[in-house]
């Protein structure tokens, strides 16, 4: 008996060793997914594959080779680049999970020809608006200029180097996405000029004329006005609230502070008739609601300087309307805001007329920066001209050929556009010298054609530069990134995102719209429309793979695809998909950006 309960026992140790030494399915961490199950791609184009809550590292195999080409190998992600046509799988293995993703390449589509005269001003929403008349765009001869990029002979974008280095970008977003050429491939006629010379001319006079642009006609401002009462309005502003950190330290004495630039304001010398001054910016300046060249923040980490306004660029003309008793600072009205400029960043004209010979002119005998911005080069015999920064969109005047100089300096003039510079003697005076720029830069002589081509290849050029909340840090924030761009065409857009809805073109209020009704007008939208909702403002830029892509100036945003809800403080133009979140929730309970807008802005559809 003794022996065959010791027998069952074993029996029974032996069939429970068994069971669990039996080799049982191990799954990796919970929820461990891919970003993409089914994926089509065209032959040339990429996409990004990500494991996502995964805690180990992920390894890649191809069903088939030569059909698709795994690059960029990462922890938990890899581009793959379709090559030719044809079905693979692609499988994932994190720890012992197995995990695939179907993969369709499709072949190259042919170039086709871009003949026909669709109209770029999708249809008005709804019955509200559906009257309102759009004029059809003129088509004007196709102007070379040194930033346009040729099409492709199969009309692809250009194929990405496989070697991206460090380079991250949003979700959804692939190194050739990174290309301007890419998405002008996307449009049917990226050339067609969307807003002829003329009308671009009427449309600015429109928006100086709309109230809610908040735009100043310069050159038809009254020329004599009460600086007594101004001075008494400016020194009476109240103190901001917070704004007590001054270059990242605490004020010791906030009221004290204040105090001191409002004396310095009413010890201006001004009368009840002064007689506005004419001026125009030497070197990129800060435009502020205080006369304070301090960075203010709300705290020592503060980002933004609470009280910067704008920024205004070299050769921009201004109305000088004040001065400071010290004469560090200038009371400056621009086209398109008000407030304190360094008073040695200005050069002031002697009249009017020279004052308007520098920044006006019917033809095309200036130059315009159409890149993010132009260094000029150094030098030790012309320091007025010496390393100034000219900022996107910045205008200059040719130097005639019948004035044209032998020499700048110690420097000849080949291989360099020769341009009038503003620039400032001892006495503050305006004197116009010539200045070199290299010819390798991307500039216009004359203004750019308003065109997709134009619009997407300026924004472009801007990829990756830093975020300057209202223009500090000789950088440009969301708005001030939009209205550089159309400056480039000579479009003269209103300078806050909701100053820019108020412009007199077919303009869409989208915010009580579904999702789906908002995906169906941007199908109908080309690239350089303007999306906005409150805070911030973005250029549309084309649509791949079912997802709507924007590029824009931000500031903090959550990625598509990042589960944790981490904000990421980006501070940088960058791409991304409409899919990205924002805190806030939408009425329709996302916080996708797609949710959150609330305009749609066709700056070409004159209404």
């Amino acid at each position: 008996m003794k022996k065959v309960k010791a027998t069952a026992i074993i029996t029974i140790l032996f069939l429970l060793f068994g069971m669990l030494s039996v080799q049982q399915p191990v799954e990796a961490k919970a929820g461990v997914r891919l970003s993409v199950k089914n994926k089509t791609v065209t032959a040339g184009k990429s996409f990004k594959l990500k494991v996502k809550n995964a805690d180990k590292k992920a390894t890649y195999k191809v069903s088939k080779k030569g059909i698709v080409k795994l690059i960029q190998k990462k922890k938990h992600s890899v581009t793959v680049k379709g090559l030719k046509k044809g079905t693979v799988k692609i499988t994932v293995k994190v720890g012992k999970k197995k995990l695939t993703c179907k993969v369709k390449v499709l072949a190259k589509k042919k170039s086709k020809k871009t003949g026909s005269d669709k109209s770029n001003v999708p249809p008005a929403p709804s019955a509200s608006n559906s009257g309102t008349a759009t004029t059809e765009p003129q088509t004007e001869p196709k102007k070379e200029t040194p930033t346009e990029e040729p099409p492709t002979v199969s009309g692809q974008p250009e194929a990405p180097s496989e070697n991206e280095g460090n380079l991250t970008y949003a979700g959804s977003v692939s190194q050739e996405m990174c290309k301007a050429s890419y998405w002008i491939a996307k449009s049917t006629n990226p050339d067609k000029v969307l807003l002829s010379k003329s009308e671009i001319k009427k449309l600015n006079q429109d928006i100086l004329d709309t109230p809610n642009t908040n735009m100043y006609d310069l050159a038809n401002m009254d020329t004599t006005f009460n600086a007594v009462s101004l001075r008494n309005s400016l020194a009476q502003m109240s103190t901001p609230s917070g704004c007590n950190f001054a270059n990242g330290v605490q004020m010791p004495d906030k009221e004290a502070y204040y105090e001191a630039m409002r004396k310095n304001i009413m010890d201006a010398d001004v009368s009840e008739s002064d007689t506005i001054r004419y001026a125009l910016c030497v070197k990129r300046a800060n435009h502020k609601s205080w006369p304070t060249s301090d960075c203010i923040g709300n705290s020592a980490s503060d980002t933004d300087d609470e009280l910067q306004s704008s920024a205004v660029v070299v050769n921009e003309p201004v109305v000088v309307k004040l001065i400071t008793a010290d004469g560090k600072f200038s009371y400056a009205v621009s086209s398109n805001c008000t407030g304190w400029v360094e008073t040695e960043c200005l050069a002031f004209c002697a009249s009017k007329e020279e004052w308007l010979e520098a920044w006006q002119s019917e033809g095309e005998d200036f130059l315009v920066v159409t890149t993010d911005k132009i260094t000029l080069e150094p030098s030790y015999i012309e320091s007025a001209t010496s390393k100034v920064e000219l900022s996107l969109g910045c205008r200059l005047n040719l130097v005639p050929k019948s004035e044209m100089p032998d020499s700048i300096g110690e420097r000849g003039t080949w291989n360099n556009y020769v341009v009038y510079l503003p620039t400032r003697d001892e006495k503050g005076n305006y004197v116009k010298k010539p200045a070199l720029i290299s010819q390798h830069y991307s500039v216009s002589i004359g203004y750019l054609p308003l065109t997709e081509r134009s619009l997407l290849n300026v924004a472009f050029s801007c990829l990756g530069n830093r975020y300057g909340w209202g223009g500090m840090l000789e950088s440009m924030d969301c708005s001030l990134y939009t209205r550089s761009i159309y400056r480039c065409c000579g479009l003269e857009l209103p300078r806050n995102t909701t100053w820019q809805t108020a412009i007199p073109t077919q303009n869409y209020d989208v915010s009580a719209m579904s999702r789906t009704e908002k995906k169906e007008l941007l199908d109908q939208m080309p690239a350089g429309a303007l999306l906005m909702f409150n805070g911030h403002i973005m250029m549309y830029i084309g649509k791949d793979h079912g997802n709507y892509y924007v590029i824009s100036d931000l500031g903090t945003v959550y990625d598509e695809e990042n589960t944790s809800d981490s904000l990421k403080n980006i501070y940088s133009v960058v791409i991304n998909t409409l899919d990205v979140r924002r805190g806030a929730t939408a009425p329709d309970g996302s916080r996708t950006w797609l949710s959150h807008l609330i305009w749609f802005i066709c700056p070409w559809a004159v209404k």
